[in-house]
């Protein structure tokens, strides 16, 4: 199941961007879990509340918040999601790469285009959820994707990994040694004791992270500088 967030101000072109989805799904038998939107700020509200799409089709012409500011803020959230664009107007596709977009669709070449797009996303998706590393402690095994790590810290001599699927998992290994091993530019330490994914980071504040799943996490002076600055370069 694909997690699919659409946003739109046209119900017209929402439905008919439902309708291209169902017959990808029909023809490639791939199932879509499809939630749509209006309003830019509606998306986000879900995404403050730890909610998540795997592929992002966004309309640029929206009112208020244009496609591009709503693909900025979705960036804060994750940056492996998977953002497609839909615009009337073909000379703003360079805008879109911009933040990332993996497709630029002109809406008039909608049942044209998507499906070519939606291969590539699916390719990229898959890709993307390959990466995994494989934990063990004492006889007990695990295989845990990295997009399911929220964060790794040392407590009291072991590493313990907090992920979404398995809560926290203690593994055999030091930190840097298991930094080394996931060798992903999506973790980062933020203190000696931990490093963090940052599609979990939702805000910076001070001397603390707060992660779209709740919990707080401190950043070491030391480390604030390099931190601000690698979010500022994800971020924008």
């Amino acid at each position: 199941m694909i997690k699919t967030m659409l946003c739109d101000d046209s119900e017209f072109d929402i439905n008919l961007i439902k309708s291209e989805l169902k017959k990808y799904s029909i023809k490639k038998h791939i199932d879509f879990d499809i939630h749509s939107f209006n309003n830019p700020e509606m998306l986000l509200y879900e995404l403050e509340d730890g909610k998540m799409a795997d592929i992002f089709i966004l309309d640029v012409e929206m009112p208020d918040k244009d496609g591009f500011e709503l693909a900025d803020d979705i960036r804060k959230y994750s940056q492996t999601a998977i953002i497609i664009f839909l615009t009337s107007h073909e000379e703003q596709a360079l805008n879109g790469y911009k933040s990332k977009a993996l497709r630029y669709i002109i809406k008039m070449n909608l049942e044209r285009d998507i499906e070519d797009a939606l291969d590539c996303a699916v390719s990229e998706l898959e890709n993307v959820n390959k990466k995994a590393v494989a934990m063990h402690h004492y006889n007990d095994y695990w295989y845990i994707p990295y997009k399911d790590i929220k964060f790794v810290s040392r407590v009291s001599r072991q590493l313990i990994v907090s992920t979404t699927t398995h809560g926290e998992i203690t593994d055999n290994r030091g930190i840097k040694e298991f930094f080394e091993v996931l060798n992903d530019n999506r973790f980062l330490f933020i203190d000696r004791s931990c490093f963090v994914n940052i599609d979990y980071i939702s805000q910076i504040s001070g001397y603390n992270f707060k992660l779209t799943t709740g919990e707080l996490l401190p950043i070491s002076r030391r480390s604030l500088q390099n931190v601000k600055q690698t979010l500022i370069d994800r971020w924008g």
